[in-house]
């Protein structure tokens, strides 16, 4: 940010002695305030640029989690520790066509299959 700050500050004060450059008398300094001046907008654009690519924050190093499993209050022992356990499937008892999922209760060890929403 430092090397940015000084860049600006550097781009500030020729910008200031251009503008007193082109609020003197017509001369010879006059003549070079056009050129003088696109030098300082390409120099001010290519401090955007960089500034920008700057900004943009890096890839996170740490590891997202999958969404969280659903909990739900245990029937047993009325705990909300009721989770549905991964890969835990099967075809649903009632032949509906529809899937089962284990949900186990990691407080009491209570197992029940429910349809899989």
């Amino acid at each position: 940010m430092t090397d940015i700050a000084s860049r600006l500050e550097s781009i500030r004060d020729a910008l200031t002695q251009l503008q007193e450059q082109l609020a003197g008398p017509e001369g010879p300094e006059q003549v070079g305030a056009g050129d003088r001046l696109q030098a300082l907008i390409d120099e001010l654009d290519d401090v955007i640029r960089k500034s920008d690519a700057s900004m943009i924050p890096p890839p996170s190093k740490r590891r997202r989690r999958g969404k969280e499993p659903v909990v739900e209050k245990c029937p047993r022992c009325t705990i909300r520790s009721l989770h549905m356990v991964a890969g835990e499937t099967r075809p649903a008892e009632d032949g509906s066509g529809a899937e089962e999922a284990l949900w186990h209760c990691s407080s009491c060890g209570y197992e029940i299959w429910r349809i899989n929403d």
